[in-house]
């Protein structure tokens, strides 16, 4: 990462008022220090000996993605300090969103790491830890389009992408404007080479991940944000009650510690 875009991000969320609340190598694994599940410093089973499971949909910056070889992101990094205080190895499992909660019921992860929104749907299926970041909706368009699409109402006629089964989606569909098309997308890669080649004409989705995308690629630009209320949260299987202790008190440890206010400095500059 460059210190440079950090900066400029930085400035880019204070405006948009984004606040702080709340994949590995060749072989999607990334080895820290560790034992067995059940360690002295865990007793907490996971589904994989010795290692803290994590499903998440990469790449999406700045929250998950793959830099080197290596799996990295706010997410990621978040969950790799808590895997390390309790002496587990991360191994990250690259999935698409749609459906990523039902691979956690399935048992193929310990938790879903994925810039996951909590709502009440969701919540009927996993549990959710406390929430550990506030992000609200934007609008992402090409810089050349600023003038022309400032705002979703002027997208009139046109095609908006978003991701599947995303809060974007539903924001997207429950408030195009007449005559719009909302097209889905697998995952942020989709969305981004689709504004590129001109599929489609503006991206609905998440506030820091367009934000992020716009110091990163000078060819686009957020508009406008909608304001939602929303919060990121991580997800255990329904019922899980220690694991879901292991994260929540694993972020009490970092927020303690000063290392949670270290890896948002990491990716969104610091906290003002």
């Amino acid at each position: 990462m460059r210190r440079q875009h950090y900066i400029k991000l930085l400035a880019f969320l204070t405006a948009g008022a984004l606040v702080l609340g709340a994949c590995g190598g060749d072989d999607n694994k990334d080895e820290t220090s560790g034992s067995g599940s059940g360690s002295a410093a865990t007793k907490v089973d996971t589904v994989s000996s010795g290692k803290l499971t994590v499903c998440s949909d990469t790449p999406y910056e700045p929250f998950e993605f793959q830099k080197d070889g290596k799996d990295v992101g706010y997410d990621i990094d978040i969950l790799r300090a808590i895997a390390t205080d309790n002496k587990l190895d991360l191994e990250v499992k690259d999935l698409p969103f749609d459906g990523i909660l039902g691979s956690l019921a399935a048992g193929d992860c310990d938790v879903v790491g994925s810039a996951v929104t909590i709502t009440d749907d969701r919540a009927k299926q996993v549990d959710f830890s406390e929430p550990y970041f506030d992000a609200d909706q934007s609008l992402l368009v090409k810089a050349a389009d600023k003038d022309k699409y400032a705002k979703l109402t002027d997208l009139t006629g046109q095609t908006i992408g978003v991701q599947s089964s995303t809060t974007g989606e539903t924001y997207a569909k429950d408030h195009k404007p007449q005559g719009a098309t909302i097209k889905s997308f697998d995952d942020a890669t989709g969305l981004f080479g689709a504004i590129a080649s001109g599929q489609i004409a503006a991206i609905l989705q998440d506030f820091p991940v367009n934000a992020y995308r716009a110091t990163q690629d000078d060819s686009v630009v957020v508009t406008e944000t909608f304001p939602t209320g929303e919060q990121y949260g991580f997800a255990v299987k329904k019922g899980n009650s220690d694991m879901l202790g292991l994260i929540n008190d694993g972020l009490t440890s970092l927020k303690d510690s000063g290392k949670f206010d270290d890896i948002y400095a990491t990716y969104f500059g610091e906290k003002k």
